[in-house]
């Protein structure tokens, strides 16, 4: 049996505007993203300023009874898609909330059999934590899960391997901001 990969959360379309208006304009100001060329894919925000500048999103998340933990977010700026990946633990589900340009986008999960991935090693990220990148595992050797277009918020299973396909993709910066939670 395989786990659900996503689920799509519901989201007042006011609410989610000015979350997003919001966090575009702290990655503005903290991070620059406009003029960001070659950014890293992941990045970790400090939680405790960033919801002080977007306290609409601790709202958002009352609503689920959920306890944020961490946030952080993920800026494409090209068609380049994302290598196929496998996050860090100690957290599985996180949600994925969407902020600038993410129509035609799309987050896909699959199924990577059991001979390739026992030949992948984990690899330590700049934060100190062991991930799985999987790009160089040939995807027409994988079943493909699920597929979403993130234009409301989406909890999905980061143990997964998933990838971000960009080749559509024609607005720049796309923005998700991802949220960890401690349940």
């Amino acid at each position: 049996m395989t786990l659900k990969p996503y689920h799509q959360l519901d989201c007042p379309d006011g609410l989610q505007k000015t979350i997003s208006e919001k966090t575009i304009d702290f990655l503005k100001t903290k991070h620059d993203i406009l003029n960001v060329t070659k950014p890293s894919l992941w990045n970790k925000l400090d939680t405790v300023e960033f919801v002080q500048a977007v306290p609409e999103l601790l709202q958002y998340f009352k609503t689920l009874n959920l306890q944020l933990r961490e946030v952080a977010f993920t800026i494409c700026v090209s068609n380049e898609n994302a290598n196929l990946h496998i996050d860090e633990l100690p957290v599985t589900a996180k949600i994925n909330f969407p902020i600038l340009n993410t129509q035609d986008s799309r987050n896909l999960w699959y199924a990577v059999p059991n001979d390739l991935m026992s030949q992948v090693t984990p690899i330590v990220n700049k934060f100190g934590a062991a991930y799985y990148d999987l790009g160089a595992i040939d995807l027409g050797q994988c079943q493909q899960l699920a597929s979403v277009e993130v234009l409301k918020p989406v909890v999905f299973n980061s143990q997964i391997p998933h990838t971000i396909d960009m080749s559509k993709c024609q607005s720049f910066p796309r923005i998700i901001l991802t949220c960890m939670f401690f349940k």
